[in-house]
């Protein structure tokens, strides 16, 4: 696994130079070369990338260990520059003396805008002199924070554009800016559409990248992306289209992010009261009473119900004039339009509601026959469209063990036909992952245990009504450890499907192990857990000492957010889950700080670990 270093130093110094670096080439083609004292890199299209391979060695005649190596913007090696990426270092690695070892190491230069960008190369090292040793407590190595260089390139605009036009304006987008793009304060009743294009701006044709929306942990958004007409290639000096509508069906802000192939492009709207029925509160509820919220752009879905004369599926709603509405709001109407969909158990129209007061009603689907079924669900002048699938084949019922599901568990999924099988049959399970997480599309821990895979050959043998695999009826997975939803897909050899999806909720970050350790002059903090929503930014540490008392009453606050946005989002292949180790060298004596604790905030709250040293 993976590990994030946090070198905190409580008192820097100006550190003399004591390493030597130079530039190599992998391929043996020209000779090692010293690093220039201000490296250029080729100009590089944002979004784009290049890189030069470091060997950096000890020419002293005394051994260095090599803590760690980063780029940042300035003196303060802590502000990572963000158009620079460090990969392959080997950290805490001893180089011998005389440059008889070296540690190799890659730089990378991504630029995040087409403009000139810099950036220092440090290190921070332990010196071994006076008899000190990198691994004793009793007489620890100094430490140094040596300039290694400066690196530096110029971003040039990318291959493919993207811009904008819609009701608040135009522009150009680039990925992961802080400021999202907004549709604007709208209705209820009402849709706000942008239109976007994709250019060509190389005489080569572009391959069109995959265009889709990622709307956060709501089963309903807001905006609908519009993108079936892109063709599969964007002619040279040619741009392409595609739209996406917000359409509002609360009130309140709505966000999601648009990914276009590896970049990402944050979204937002605001749904407001324009006429009184806009502040009408909409809800509704499965057979399993889960709660959602309608969104005016995404399809109300019954799912798959089974065909045939008393097949029928409800959800039942809830229409509500919020407590803090000054005035009564009247529900003109309650219809359902499109076969197979109807009104059941709902109050006569019109009905006049209070502020505080509420209705219920059902939405029934009875398909007669198999196929694909669509409608319209209207209250008042509020409307939302519905859809429903109905199939000939036994209907199927997916049951796990965990409720709710959460981050690195082993849960079992059952699989249970209404009817006895009339016939052997053996359909294959599909499991899919769909992150919540912006920028992040897989976590390599979901599988099925039996499987170390995604599918199983389900066997339901004639006349029994439980799924088996090899014999075991409780199919076991694993959640990994990223937000997002799990969607089963039972598939028959006739063609007809049934698919159930559960959602892993974000959470908290969560630690799994924490040690903490006196290896004077440090004070060291090994932490392992998971963040699941991939979103840690603030690291607050409070130090006691062995009577408890609190030795820093502010906190050493650490703002971690580009470290482990790093970690995360380059080359993941650990999910969620993360290693990090904290030093604090410390001018006195260790043995009197007794315990720390850590606070570590995500996008949803903030987990506090204390742990004693030992």
């Amino acid at each position: 696994m993976k590990a994030i270093l946090l070198a905190l130093l409580f008192c820097a110094s100006v550190c003399a130079q004591s390493l030597s670096i130079v530039v190599h080439d992998p391929t043996g083609r020209t000779p090692d070369a010293p690093l220039t004292a201000a490296y250029p890199f080729p100009d590089t299209r944002v979004y784009s990338g290049s890189s030069v391979v470091l060997r950096i060695s000890n020419p002293s005649s005394t051994p260095v260990e090599l803590v760690t190596v980063m780029l940042s913007n300035g003196s303060d090696f802590t502000t990572i520059n963000p158009n620079f990426t460090i990969t392959g270092l080997a950290v805490d690695k001893t180089l011998s003396p005389n440059s008889s070892n070296f540690d190799e190491f890659t730089v990378n230069f991504t630029p995040t805008a087409a403009a000139f960008a810099s950036g220092i190369l440090q290190a921070i090292i332990l010196k071994q002199q006076n008899g000190c040793s990198f691994s004793s407590t009793s007489s620890p190595c100094p430490s140094d924070n040596p300039n290694l260089g400066t690196v530096q390139g110029t971003g040039l605009a990318p291959s493919l554009m993207v811009s904008y036009s819609g009701p608040n304006g135009s522009g150009v987008l680039y990925p992961d800016t802080t400021y999202p793009l907004n549709f604007g304060n709208i209705s209820t009743g009402a849709t706000s559409t942008i239109n976007f294009t994709l250019s060509n701006q190389t005489s080569t044709a572009l391959t069109t990248p995959t265009v889709a929306l990622q709307t956060g942990i709501f089963l309903s958004s807001a905006f609908s992306l519009t993108a079936s007409a892109l063709p599969a290639s964007i002619p040279a000096n040619s741009s392409v289209s595609f739209s996406i509508t917000f359409a509002p069906g609360q009130t309140g802000l709505s966000t999601a992010t648009l990914m276009i192939g590896q970049n990402f492009y944050p979204m937002s709207g605001t749904g407001i009261v324009v006429a009184d029925t806009d502040a009408l509160q909409i809800s509704y509820s499965d057979a399993n009473g889960v709660r959602t919220l309608p969104q005016a752009a995404t399809p109300i879905s019954f799912g798959q119900v089974a065909a045939g004369a008393s097949a029928s599926s409800a959800l039942t709603f809830y229409v509500t004039n919020p407590p803090v509405s000054f005035n009564p709001i009247t529900v003109s109407t309650l219809t359902a339009s499109g076969a197979g969909f109807s009104i059941a158990s709902a109050p006569a129209t019109p009905v006049n509601l209070q502020p505080g007061q509420s209705i219920s009603f059902q939405l029934v689907f009875s398909p007669s026959s198999a196929g694909t079924y669509t409608g319209t669900l209207s209250i008042g002048t509020r409307q939302f469209s519905v859809t429903a699938k109905s199939a000939s084949s036994l209907d199927v019922s997916f049951q796990i063990d965990q409720s709710p599901l959460a981050s690195q568990q082993q849960a079992h999924l059952s699989l249970q036909l209404s009817s006895p099988a009339p016939v052997k049959l053996i359909p294959t399970l599909t499991m899919e992952f769909m992150s919540l997480v912006s920028g992040i599309t897989n976590d390599p821990a979901i599988n099925f245990l039996a499987s170390s895979g995604r599918q199983l050959q389900i066997t339901f043998d004639s006349g029994s009504q439980t799924g088996t695999f090899n014999g075991q009826s409780a199919l076991t997975f694993q959640t990994g450890t990223t937000a997002g939803t799990l969607k089963f897909t039972l598939a028959f050899p006739d063609g007809t499907t049934a698919t159930k999806s559960f959602t892993v909720t974000p959470a908290a970050v969560q630690i799994t192990s924490a040690q903490a350790l006196r290896q004077s002059p440090n004070l060291v903090l090994n932490l392992t857990g998971y963040d699941n929503t991939y979103s840690i930014g603030n690291l607050v540490f409070t130090f006691y000492d062995t009577d408890g008392k609190v030795v820093t009453p502010n906190g050493i606050s650490v703002e971690a957010g580009s470290s482990f946005h790093q970690f995360f989002f380059t080359n993941n292949q650990t999910g969620g889950a993360f290693t990090l180790q904290a030093k604090f060298p410390v001018n006195g004596d260790v043995t009197k700080i007794g315990s720390v604790s850590a606070a570590i905030a995500n996008s949803v709250a903030a987990t506090t670990s204390k742990s004693n040293f030992q």
